[in-house]
């Protein structure tokens, strides 16, 4: 502590000032305290073993899968049968009983009283009677179906919407919550879990409006059909939703401004939702709609959360993993420049609850040729390698201490 003494006049005894003052110079001593100390004197992070918790992959898999749960069943309670479909699946069943009735594996007893309970079921759906009424001509059902459709035209289009962007808002929320919860940043995890919702939201409304023009165009015009399905079929899945994945892991690369990561979100995706869509028709054919449904967005989910850490393993140069303290086994990529190390939200490195750390404690800065480390005078000293360092330029398997975290730096070396 510093021998000068503190002066204090009568007015600024009766404001805050006081406590700030005694605050900053605490604050001072401590910091004088640690500099005159040497480096072996200096506490050293004992290695620990990390959580599955700050693993991202590990937590964008979970969470991928957890959304693709959240987005089925609240796709699930909204996405109402329609009549059209509803009468559909009943004059299917009819369709059914009489096949079983000419092959003779039931009575014609058993076969009128199944007809005539399911004609009772439809008995409140337009469609129904309109479709099962045998003395309307062709041209008068064309018409009164036309009419039908007309007015069901705008409920249908909301629900398709309301499915489709509930679907995407919560992929999307779940994915971009991810990193931040591996980091414990919460400020972090609202900003991004926020961007991602309202990016996801977004995505599901653009696809719900093009998606039954896409695939009839990639499709040749067919209607989907549950009972059948082709490559092409699979194909305009594919893209449609693939379109779906490009909104649901951008959130990120945008907030961070860096276009790097906001490839990366981008490709892992469009992946994602691609081999979603892909499944959604054959899955259908064995299992049904909702199970269908279920298995694609679940796969959007998982898949887009793995894509996106094994594409940013594949792509990193630089990055840093904590092998000591409260968040080991997490890795921080280096994507901006620089990157604040310290104690604020605001870093892109967070080290919380460490007296030890100021709130920007260093910085790394990507140079031409590597990356340099820059201790900011905010806190105990920065150690490379057990010395306390200034400013200097990282290589490869250098261990970095800040406050009770270690870090071990990591570079592609080119060869």
């Amino acid at each position: 502590m510093s021998n000068n003494p503190i002066t204090i006049s009568w007015d600024e005894l009766k404001t805050r000032k006081v406590d700030q003052r005694l605050s900053e110079q605490q604050a001072l001593g401590r910091n004088r305290a640690y500099a005159q100390l040497d480096a072996e004197a200096l506490p050293v992070a004992t290695p620990t073993r990390g959580s599955l918790l700050n693993h991202t992959i590990f937590c964008m898999v979970a969470l991928g899968l957890f959304g693709g749960l959240l987005a089925w069943g609240c796709g699930f309670l909204v996405q109402v049968q329609s009549a059209e479909q509803q009468a559909t699946e009943l004059l299917r069943g009819i369709h059914r009983i009489e096949l079983q009735r000419d092959a003779g594996t039931i009575s014609k007893q058993q076969a009128d009283a199944s007809i005539d309970l399911i004609r009772r079921q439809g008995y409140s759906n337009a469609y129904f009677a309109v479709l099962s009424n045998p003395l309307l001509s062709d041209q008068q059902r064309s018409t009164q179906l036309g009419e039908i459709q007309r007015r069901a035209t705008l409920k249908r289009i909301a629900m398709h919407v309301l499915s489709f962007g509930l679907s995407g808002m919560l992929l999307a929320l779940c994915l971009g919550i991810a990193e931040p919860l591996t980091e414990r940043n919460l400020p972090a995890l609202v900003r991004n879990g926020a961007l991602g919702a309202g990016l996801g939201l977004i995505g599901g409304v653009v696809v719900s409006l093009f998606v039954d023009k896409l695939y009839r165009a990639v499709s040749g015009g067919a209607v989907p059909d549950p009972d059948h399905y082709t490559t092409r079929d699979i194909l305009a899945r594919a893209i449609a939703w693939g379109v779906l994945g490009l909104f649901l892991t951008a959130g990120s690369g945008l907030l961070m401004a860096n276009f790097k990561k906001l490839t990366i979100g981008l490709i892992a995706g469009i992946l994602g939702g691609a081999i979603g869509g892909a499944l959604f028709d054959p899955v259908g054919y064995y299992a049904g709609p909702e199970i269908s449904r279920l298995v694609a967005l679940l796969a959007i989910g998982v898949v887009t959360g793995a894509a996106t850490g094994l594409i940013e393993n594949a792509a990193k140069t630089g990055w840093l993993r904590v092998t000591a303290g409260l968040i080991a086994g997490k890795q921080f990529i280096l994507y901006r420049n620089p990157t604040y190390i310290g104690s604020s939200p605001d870093c892109q490195i967070y080290l919380f609850r460490d007296a030890k750390v100021g709130k920007r404690h260093a910085a790394l800065h990507l140079v031409p040729g590597g990356i340099e480390l820059e201790d900011l005078p905010l806190g105990t000293p920065t150690l490379v390698n057990g010395a306390a360092v200034s400013r200097s330029r990282l290589r490869n398997g250098d261990r970095i201490s800040i406050g009770t975290t270690q870090f071990l730096f990591q570079q592609k070396v080119r060869g």
